[in-house]
């Protein structure tokens, strides 16, 4: 081969080089989502990723975005990695921004013995996906995948998985125990872990019940004591404490249980409205003037709401209180007065009840719910 051959020769090498590298698809990879709700498998998210990102990354034919320049655009953006890949729409804005070809995401759920990986390709142009999903539990698993996607990002047949690759990913899980501690003031209330019980309560809300040795994952406490409890509206039910706590691998997590007693509850849903006037620094002569809105559901799972205004004013030792009261659309006037021995009024108008008092240099007024009472939760 003479000088001007092996010349010829190399610029045609490096014309075809120029033209692969020309040719390639530019591709995002973002996040791997672990939809399994067991923090226990959030490390799969990792070696997915990267086991993607090293098949990807070593075909020619297809041209990696920088992680940084990723995480730059998202910080400019003021956005999460996490959020981007939930939302298609975000998703294919910051690809235009990076000026990729192809967005690549995934997700995975962990079935026992073996996980589920779907992995999305999404074109930046016309907004098409692809979806390609498999089952497995060793690292070909991840390779079948990135062969999918090679297949379609380049359409070259490409071989990743062999024998030496049928290594476990799920052989890492993280399963050191957890603790938890519980706070409470109820005394000697009845502590279930999972249904199961573990031992009664401290009485003191400073000193925490601990459960240990708790394998991670979800895992559901609940908190039993005769008259204690939470309510539900509007039926207004009675219920044990209880929440779902996801212990981490090694971690000590705290909770503070919000138990109250149930008459304490129920004296607090009561009030409606409560509030006291003074008049002690009020010129005489001059109306002090009152104005409330109120609403709730009552326990039929009504709308209830109304409005009052309370007008006071004081001559001597005479107050006199005029009241203006609403219920579900419907008006209500009343007149009082300390001098006239009508110093107390008691309106029951379903579902509500009226309170005024009128006492020298002041006037108290209140508005209680009907619809429920003290002691309920012996009508179980």
């Amino acid at each position: 081969m003479n000088k001007a051959v092996r010349i010829v020769f190399c610029l045609l090498i490096l014309l075809i080089v120029l033209g692969v590298q020309a040719g390639a698809v530019s591709v995002a990879l973002l996040d791997i989502e672990n939809r399994s709700a067991d923090p226990r498998y959030d490390y799969l998210a990792g070696i997915i990723k990267g086991l993607l990102l090293f098949d990807l990354s070593a075909e020619p034919g297809i041209e990696l975005v920088d992680r940084g320049e990723l995480e730059s655009i998202l910080a400019e953006q003021e956005l999460r990695l996490s959020s981007i890949t939930e939302d298609t729409d975000q998703s294919l804005r910051i690809g235009k921004i990076l000026g990729a070809d192809k967005l690549v995401k995934g997700e995975y759920v962990f079935l026992g013995s073996e996980i589920l990986v779907s992995v999305t390709l999404l074109d930046v142009v016309s907004a098409r996906s692809a979806v390609f999903s498999d089952r497995g539990s060793t690292e070909n698993l991840i390779h079948s995948l990135a062969e999918q996607l090679i297949r379609r990002l380049t359409g070259k047949e490409v071989r990743l998985r062999s024998e030496q690759r049928e290594r476990s990913i799920l052989s890492l899980q993280d399963e050191t125990p957890g603790t938890i501690a519980l706070h409470t003031h109820l005394v000697d209330a009845e502590i279930f872990l999972d249904e199961e019980f573990v031992g009664y309560s401290t009485g003191d809300a400073r000193v925490p019940y601990v459960l240990e040795n708790i394998l991670p994952g979800p895992h559901r406490l609940r908190l039993r004591l005769s008259n204690f409890g939470i309510v539900k509206e509007p039926e207004i039910s009675f219920h044990d404490w209880e929440e779902e706590v996801v212990v981490q691998p090694g971690k000590r997590h705290v909770i503070r249980a919000t138990a109250r007693h149930f008459n304490s509850i129920i004296y607090d849903l009561m009030q409606v409205v409560r509030e006291d006037m003074s008049l002690r620094d009020q010129p005489a002569g001059e109306p002090l003037t009152r104005r409330h809105g109120f609403s709730f559901v009552s326990r039929k799972g009504e709308a209830v709401e109304g409005s009052l205004e309370i007008s006071a004013v004081q001559s001597g030792k005479t107050v006199r209180v005029q009241v203006q009261f609403v219920l579900l659309g419907a008006s209500y006037s009343f007149n009082l007065s300390s001098a006239e021995g009508e110093n107390e009024l008691r309106e029951q108008l379903h579902p509500v009840e009226l309170k005024v008092e009128v006492e020298p240099n002041e006037v108290s007024y209140s508005i209680w719910r009907t619809d429920i009472r003290q002691n309920m939760f012996y009508d179980r």
